[in-house]
């Protein structure tokens, strides 16, 4: 199970209690400060503000009113790696809502590794100390990862189109990382339905994985 699924499992679970108002963004707007305070409240249907200072006073207006209520807000952040330094605050500062009792705002970030790495810079020093909880998940194993990938396909009703030997090239490929390992079989199962094969044979696989890494190595560079 990869960080997104685990969120969403998180989400649905909250949404589920009485007592609580959840929200889930799966991946947040990080293009300026405003945009991504915006991006939150938008999740929980407040109205947009025309600045940044009016859309967090509009948010903190709602966990409280949401507090009054007797219920406690959760907002679950996935891709988290992407913000800067200055949204990080943002997300600290949202922290800051509590009464005498409670804290009104839970917060859960998921991330890839330079999530962890930001959180390291001083920077960013006062957001980490407020981390209740750290969790890092391994990579999956492969017979994890065969087991994620018959779970997709009985999703989609489809047969599995992938052979043992080329769940291996591309578990091995991916290094065991969910989110790869989903990006190989995406490519190498569109590309076989274009050239007409009846299951994914290991060249076109390799091809994908070819491809899709050189991809990836650029985004990172």
């Amino acid at each position: 199970m990869g960080k997104s699924s685990v969120l969403r499992y998180l989400y649905g679970a909250y949404e589920s209690e009485s007592g609580v108002t959840a929200a889930f963004v799966t991946e947040p707007e990080i293009s300026s400060p405003y945009a991504f305070v915006k991006s939150l409240c938008q999740v929980f249907n407040v109205t947009p503000r025309r600045s940044l200072l009016d859309q967090k006073n509009a948010l903190k207006e709602f966990i409280f009113s949401e507090a009054a209520e007797g219920r406690n807000v959760v907002l679950l952040l996935d891709e988290a790696q992407g913000l800067n330094s200055t949204m990080l605050e943002i997300v600290r500062s949202f922290l800051n809502y509590e009464t005498n009792n409670a804290k009104l705002l839970q917060i859960v970030m998921a991330g890839q590794l330079e999530l962890r790495n930001r959180l390291k810079l001083k920077a960013n020093k006062a957001l980490k100390s407020r981390i209740i909880m750290y969790s890092l998940l391994d990579p999956l194993s492969l017979s994890e990862t065969k087991a994620m990938l018959n779970h997709r396909c009985e999703m989609a009703e489809i047969e599995v189109p992938f052979s043992d030997s080329v769940i291996q090239l591309i578990y091995d490929a991916a290094g065991g990382v969910p989110r790869d390992i989903l990006r190989f079989c995406d490519g190498a199962y569109a590309l076989s339905q274009l050239t007409g094969e009846k299951s994914v044979s290991p060249e076109t696989a390799q091809s994908v994985i070819d491809r899709e890494s050189q991809i990836m190595a650029d985004e990172a560079a």
